[in-house]
């Protein structure tokens, strides 16, 4: 009985990530998924740690698949400035673990596998100042 629920597991997973991809995002494209997130241990806050020893803001655009539920189950970025901080893997991760998109959004599209946008900003404050 496991190794039947398993093999389903892994067919359905593969099946969505089979999809077709949306133009925006290259071929090349570096996917970050949610166990990934939960696995990340993040000590003070989501802010890459190479952008806060310089003290540095960034942004980043992403975009995700949604499934039926409104969770996110992978995203890819499409742009990060500075590209050398590590805005986009942080966006990634913040958004595979925080957000969740809101049921209005999803009466208004697919039952599942669609794509979505998302531009976070980061701006650095010190420790002393959160």
């Amino acid at each position: 009985m496991f190794i039947a629920l398993a093999l389903v597991a892994t067919l359905m997973g593969s099946a969505e990530e089979s999809a077709p991809l949306p133009p925006e995002i290259p071929a090349d494209a570096v996917f970050y998924y949610p166990e990934e997130a939960r696995k990340m241990r993040m000590r003070i806050s989501y802010y890459p740690p190479k952008a806060s020893m310089a003290h540095a803001d960034g942004s980043a655009v992403i975009d995700c698949q949604v499934q039926a539920g409104g969770t996110l189950s992978r995203c890819a970025v499409l742009e990060e400035t500075p590209p050398d901080m590590e805005f986009g893997k942080a966006t990634a991760m913040l958004f595979l673990k925080r957000a969740k998109v809101t049921p209005e959004e999803m009466r208004a599209q697919p039952a599942g596998g669609w794509w979505k946008k998302f531009k976070y900003i980061w701006v650095y404050k010190p420790l002393d100042e959160r």
